[in-house]
């Protein structure tokens, strides 16, 4: 039976007795009694003990209640109802009863609360030890799959490794293939490079004699250690059992080999040309003795010669003294003959008639003064330098006055200003910013007036030789620039340039005045190689060729003349290049023609150490391009001759960096028959 069955029995009994005590106790009641106002309803002596056990009094009233139906039906009287003690005793029997049982549901509730919590556990345990069982049986069939997935990759793994493996290898086979390929063309490439380069040294070495062979006996062994190591490369290459990094690095053996090569052929030559400069400086020493022999021999027959003249011109005034003597004693005998015959007056004629004439004095003729080596410069290149000289000077002696004038000294001043700060202002930082400063210049050799300092304004036109003046001293700013802007910044020299042609055309004889201060500053822009004059000092000399000297009286040092001289050389070239103003027209004024002039006669006057190495290198970097692009194959041929025939002429003079630098620069532009265009030139139409 349940703990709910169990109470509900005891609620029915509970009831049941209620209705039993209610029936027996409405048979005697006639109103209330019950209340605090009521006394109780019981007789003295008849009262119980209110200790007695609960147990009697409910058997006393359970044997009281039972009476039989038919008791009812009469009427009821006090001898057959209980006492008010039984009663009462039967209430408390019934609230204790009560408690008991409220306490024994209590109880139950709490068991049944107890049995639940426990069954609450007990199915929260199999639920777990289901979940449990379930997570096991779950991980056991996970592991089982996995297994079965890991068995499938694994195999198929191993299939793709195959295919893979397979794949590599016939991959691995075509790049073979190709680097075998590549190897056999890159090194066929070499050995094309090689073999020319080895048949012309050894085309060199039998050329040569057995004494100049033996200079380069080292260099020979060498070449052969070397054909022999490139002919097993070749081989090992043809036959292509090499692994993929022996293939590249075949090739890389192979350049090197090449390059080796090259540098053998270097050091061969270099080995030949110091035994050919020793083998020249042997012959110059006995050109010299044979030439000192020569001149001895000369002298000597020379002396002989003057001693033989000498000789017959005494023999000779010997001959003609003696003539002179027969002939005066003749005279002599003869006048005392006649004396006494004639009269005094042909006496005296024949006196006059018969002295001998006066000998002729010898007249010293200095010889005419010889015309200058075209070693020096060309009779073409002199005739316009002396033009251009001329018109210079013609144009300083001019404006002397106004010079020396102490009271134009403020006029002078800003004629300067307004000459040097639109001047240095010009740069091509926009066609706008070149134009506003040109015009600047412009109108002011045009006649506007400029403003100077203190408010003052002053035109050219307020002295009559302010225009040769101030184009004498813009001619000379221009070309200072090439000492402070351009020698340092190349670029710079091209809108210098443009200006300096716009000018040219409107004023042609600015352009000759600039040309006279560039000529005076560098005469190798000429070209000219000024001799040295006899008795002239090598301070005196070198200023001639453009050096300077200081306030010191101290000579310029050659890197700063070497520095100098590069900036007028860039200017000079980017004048020949570059165009000026659109709007004043294209006429050029100075154009290619004076660049592939220059270079034609430069390579035929006398070479000086780094200078003329520096300027031929300067022009070359700067016309190069436009030369090549205009002259083409003449001007290849132009390089060619300066690079075999030239520079073995440059040699003899210089051996510094100027010269070596030229000989890396003209064989860069051999290989690459190509010369890069000047950086910085003005597009046609910058401004």
């Amino acid at each position: 039976m349940s703990v709910e069955d169990m109470i509900r029995d005891m609620d029915s009994l509970h009831l049941e007795t209620v209705f039993k005590h209610a029936a027996i106790a409405s048979l005697t009641c006639k109103g209330r009694t019950l209340g605090p106002d009521r006394e109780p309803f019981w007789v003295e002596g008849q009262k119980k003990r209110e200790d007695e056990g609960t147990t009697n009094a409910e058997e006393t009233v359970a044997e009281k209640i039972i009476v039989s139906p038919s008791i009812r039906e009469k009427e009821p009287s006090l001898s057959c109802f209980p006492d008010a003690e039984e009663i009462n005793a039967s209430i408390f029997k019934r609230e204790m009863a009560e408690q008991c049982r409220q306490s024994v549901r209590k109880q139950i509730q709490e068991l049944k609360e107890r049995q639940q919590s426990l069954q609450i556990q007990r199915d929260a345990r199999q639920k777990e030890d289901e979940l449990q069982t379930e997570r096991l049986a779950q991980k056991a069939l996970r592991e089982q799959n996995e297994n079965l997935i890991n068995q499938q990759a694994e195999q198929l793994a191993q299939v793709q490794l195959e295919a893979q493996q397979r794949q590599q290898l016939d991959l691995r086979k075509i790049t073979d293939q190709k680097l075998h390929k590549l190897a056999l063309e890159g090194v066929s490439r070499c050995q094309r490079r090689f073999g020319n380069k080895y048949e012309g040294i050894i085309k060199l070495l039998l050329s040569l004699d057995k004494e100049t062979v033996q200079v380069c006996a080292a260099q020979n062994q060498q070449l052969k250690e070397l054909g022999e190591k490139f002919d097993q490369l070749v081989c090992a290459v043809k036959m292509g059992n090499c692994e993929q990094s022996q293939y590249l690095s075949s090739i890389i053996r192979a350049e090197q080999y090449c390059k080796s090569l090259d540098d053998l052929e270097g050091e061969m030559i270099k080995e030949l040309a110091e035994f050919s400069e020793l083998i020249q400086q042997q012959i110059k020493r006995e050109a010299a003795q044979r030439l000192e022999e020569e001149k001895q021999r000369k002298l000597e027959e020379e002396k002989k010669r003057f001693e033989e003249q000498t000789q017959r011109q005494k023999e000779k005034d010997e001959s003609e003294a003696q003539q002179r003597q027969q002939l005066a004693e003749e005279a002599a005998k003869a006048e005392a003959a006649k004396v006494e015959a004639t009269t005094a007056e042909a006496a005296k004629a024949e006196t006059v008639q018969a002295t001998p004439p006066p000998e002729p004095s010898t007249v010293n003729v200095s010889p005419a003064e010889g015309n200058i080596s075209g070693a020096y410069v060309h009779p073409s290149r002199l005739a316009f330098y002396n033009e251009i000289i001329s018109l210079y000077q013609a144009k300083v002696d001019a404006v002397k006055p106004l010079q020396s004038e102490e009271s134009l000294k403020q006029y002078r001043t800003g004629c300067q200003r307004a000459i040097n700060l639109p001047l240095n202002a010009i740069t091509a930082v926009s066609p706008q910013h070149l134009s506003n400063n040109f015009e600047k210049l412009y109108n002011f050799f045009a006649g506007q007036p400029v403003r100077v300092m203190n408010d003052a304004t002053i035109t050219i036109n307020d002295h009559p030789l302010a225009r040769d003046y101030c184009m004498l001293l813009m001619a000379k700013k221009f070309v200072s620039q090439s000492e402070t802007a351009i020698s340092g910044n190349p670029q710079a020299a091209f809108p210098f340039a443009s200006v300096i042609m716009t000018f040219w055309k409107l004023l042609p004889d600015f352009g000759k005045v600039f040309l006279a201060y560039l000529y005076k500053e560098s005469p190798y822009m000429v070209p000219y190689v000024i001799p040295q004059q006899p008795g002239q000092t090598a301070e005196q000399y070198l200023k001639s060729m453009g050096y300077r000297l200081s306030d010191k009286n101290e000579l310029e040092k050659p890197d700063m003349f070497l520095k100098r001289q590069t900036g007028i050389a860039r200017l000079y070239a980017a004048v020949i290049i570059t165009p000026g103003r659109k709007a004043d027209g294209p006429a050029h004024c100075f154009g290619l023609e004076e660049g592939w002039r220059w270079l034609a006669h430069v390579v035929h006057v006398k070479p000086l150490p780094d200078i003329s190495a520096t300027l031929i290198m300067e022009i070359l970097q700067t016309l190069g391009y436009e030369l090549w692009r205009t002259y083409g194959k003449q001007f290849l041929k132009l390089l060619l001759y300066i690079h075999i025939s030239y520079m073995p002429q440059l040699a003899i003079y210089d051996e510094g960096g100027p010269k070596t630098r030229l000989e890396m620069l003209l064989g860069k532009f051999l290989r690459e028959r190509q010369i890069p265009q000047a950086v910085g030139l003005l597009p046609p139409g910058f401004w």
